[in-house]
């Protein structure tokens, strides 16, 4: 049995110990001598919980890397006294530690990484959300693989059947599976590409939120656009992306904008899991603008090391759009705290809006921030032939663009602003400025 009256401090409130579809987990966390994981290991807990386990006892080491097992061997042995279902070691732990402890202890080590694609495995909904998750595994998995046949080879003699051969199939196997879902997941960034570029014919500004995991960023979505997406106070709510347009009571000055919300950010993310998110992260990198929501009920230090993730991961992943900072759950703070918080953010935001998504704080403020943050619409006067093609076509402008002035003589003399997809629409190009025969550019901007 667990002993679960060893660590008292460390056991997951509100668990009950009878419950039999909660899986028990003991998390090994190694700590550098000079650091101070307090916050780390409190959002590793909460990982633990977003995956089912209960957690049974956090087991805490203050010393250099163990080339071996990434921990001692003591500690270790500790864990395995309290009999859980599962050991999960906070620090990453290398093929030949994997080995290791499997060698030497006879079980199958879990680390940090792995217990994030866990949680995406079990909420992945969407088939690229799975072809993601599947690709981050294979590539986590990859290198392990290729150390277990290095491994088995050592032990192989001359007239024997190679004991490293099945491994080595399952190796290429696993090379070429990687390689087809790779293949895949572009064609789903080539369908992301036409489906923006359509929608920024038809006049749509495009905004992504982003944002630590767990900052709220589908809470502000509802807020902003009126809609009903799932909310939840956990890790790693929304895998998928997901688009709504801003409504009109929190219209953008007359622009037209959509909202998508994406997978939340989270610390030391290896550069192989964010290569095989690129699908979903493109919709931040190839956006017009960023909204980058942050936690502000968090503690300073807590706030200040988040936000140095998120735009970390920005730079990763390509990500140029001007960047506006929603600065999220200011009705949390505590009285006379917020000074502290902003200040220990400083450096890294620059004018930040002060909201809260649930109760509807600073929400007009942003959504008149967006719209001076976007680029600017070009104007231009065209006209049109004064039949029903032409005002068919008057129609279709008043969707897609925003006429400004409409004069209706012989001919209808439109004066209206249009972002520049919406104009290279109507045909009314730097390289083209007449358009259609029944389109004529009077004055372009």
């Amino acid at each position: 049995m667990i002993k679960e009256t060893s660590l008292p401090d460390v056991m997951e409130s509100g668990d009950s110990s009878d419950a039999p579809d909660i899986r028990r987990a003991v998390l090994v966390v190694r700590e550098e001598r000079e650091s101070d994981l307090g916050e780390e290991i409190s959002e590793f807990r909460g990982l633990a919980v977003a995956a089912g386990y209960r957690v049974a006892g956090v087991i805490r080491q203050r010393r250099g890397r163990d080339s071996r097992f990434q921990v001692g061997r003591g500690k270790i042995e500790e864990a395995l006294a309290y009999r859980a279902d599962r050991i999960i070691f906070y620090n990453p732990l290398s093929p030949g530690q994997h080995y290791n402890i499997r060698q030497e202890f006879g079980f199958s080590a879990m680390d940090r990484f792995n217990l994030i694609l866990e949680i995406f495995a079990s909420r992945a909904s969407s088939r690229e959300a799975k072809l993601q998750v599947e690709l981050a595994r294979l590539s986590y998995e990859a290198p392990f693989v290729k150390r277990m046949v290095s491994q088995r080879k050592l032990s192989e003699r001359a007239g024997f059947m190679g004991s490293g051969a099945y491994e080595e199939s399952i190796y290429q196997d696993m090379r070429s599976r990687m390689a087809k879902i790779r293949e895949t997941l572009k064609g789903v960034e080539r369908s992301g590409a036409v489906r923006r570029n359509r929608r920024r014919e038809q006049g749509f500004d495009l905004v992504a939120l982003a944002g630590y995991t767990n900052a709220g960023k589908s809470t502000l979505l509802n807020a902003l656009t009126g809609s009903d997406v799932l909310e939840k106070d956990q890790l790693f709510t929304t895998l998928s992306p997901t688009t709504r347009a801003i409504s009109s009571d929190q219209d953008a000055a007359g622009r037209r904008v959509l909202l998508t919300d994406t997978v939340g950010f989270i610390d030391d993310l290896p550069h192989f899991f964010i290569k095989a998110f690129h699908s979903t992260l493109s919709e931040i990198s190839c956006a017009d603008l960023i909204l980058l929501v942050a936690d502000l009920s968090d503690p300073p230090n807590t706030l200040r090391r988040k936000m140095v993730t998120c735009h970390k991961v920005l730079w990763d992943c390509g990500a140029t759009a001007p960047l506006i900072t929603a600065l999220n759950k200011v009705d949390l703070v505590p009285e006379g705290e917020l000074e502290r918080r902003m200040e220990a953010i400083s450096d890294l935001v620059h004018q930040p809006i002060l909201v809260s998504a649930r109760d509807s704080i600073g929400l007009s403020d942003l959504a008149g921030r967006i719209k001076a943050a976007l680029l600017p619409w070009r104007e231009v006067e065209i006209t049109l032939p004064n039949t029903p093609l032409g005002c068919g076509e008057l129609s279709r402008l008043y969707r897609w663009a925003e006429p400004l002035c409409v004069e209706f003589g012989q001919d209808i003399r439109v004066r209206l602003r249009a972002r520049d997809q919406v104009l290279d629409r109507l045909g009314l190009t730097a390289a083209d400025p007449r358009g259609d025969r029944d389109r004529r550019c009077i004055d372009q901007d």
